[in-house]
């Protein structure tokens, strides 16, 4: 900003003031831009030039306002969280709201919660090779407490996620696989980077018939 020649020195710092003000307010509750890295969320983002990107990759869209001011995450929405015990985001897909019981059993998936009874997901969006084919990687239900969600990635091979408990050590006591409400940053809507990849993200939860 710049100052007016006319303008008083305390008018130009309560502008300055609601500027910054505005600007804040919109990062942290509004939209915000996040660039993907790694190929967890493969094939739904990060496959450029037909490959799985394995470093820093597509630009997307994540809408902060939804989950701050209208609703509460829903099952199948790509979302950008922030582990409890981690400082950095990851990006994950919503399979487990609270009350909700997911289960892995020949690597298939399974929901149980006060609407169904055990019924399997449709994951369309796993590479086929994948699909039917989750590997429990040492835990196999999930039992979803109230305020927190349960969240894989889309290449489920090479995704760290709540099988984990997002650590390398795996669910060894100190890490849990439930991502409280409070550290879920938003919701990914699009790809705006590259141009030419531009799109819709798929955000749909499926259940086999």
């Amino acid at each position: 900003m710049i100052k007016d020649k006319d303008q008083t020195w305390t008018s130009f710092i309560i502008e300055t003031l609601i500027l910054i003000g505005l600007v804040l307010f919109i990062r942290f509750y509004i939209f915000q831009f996040f660039r993907v890295s790694g190929p967890s969320m493969c094939p739904t983002l990060n496959v450029l030039q037909d490959k799985c990107e394995y470093g820093k990759g597509e630009f997307i869209f994540v809408n902060e306002f939804v989950f701050n001011f209208i609703r509460e995450p829903k099952r199948g929405e790509i979302t950008v969280f922030r582990p409890p015990h981690k400082k950095i985001h990851y990006i994950k897909r919503i399979l487990g709201v609270p009350g909700d019981i997911i289960e892995i059993e020949e690597g298939k998936i399974y929901l149980t919660n006060e609407e169904v009874t055990r019924q399997k997901l449709d994951e369309p969006y796993l590479y086929p090779k994948d699909q039917g084919r989750t590997r429990s990687k040492g835990k196999d239900k999930f039992i979803v407490p109230e305020g927190h969600y349960l969240l894989f990635g889309d290449n489920r091979p090479e995704s760290l996620d709540a099988r984990q408990c997002y650590s390398v050590s795996g669910c060894d006591g100190a890490h849990t696989p439930f991502v409280p409400k409070k550290f879920i940053k938003g919701k990914a809507e699009f790809v705006i980077w590259p141009f030419w990849k531009a799109r819709w993200l798929d955000n749909n939860f499926l259940l086999s018939n």
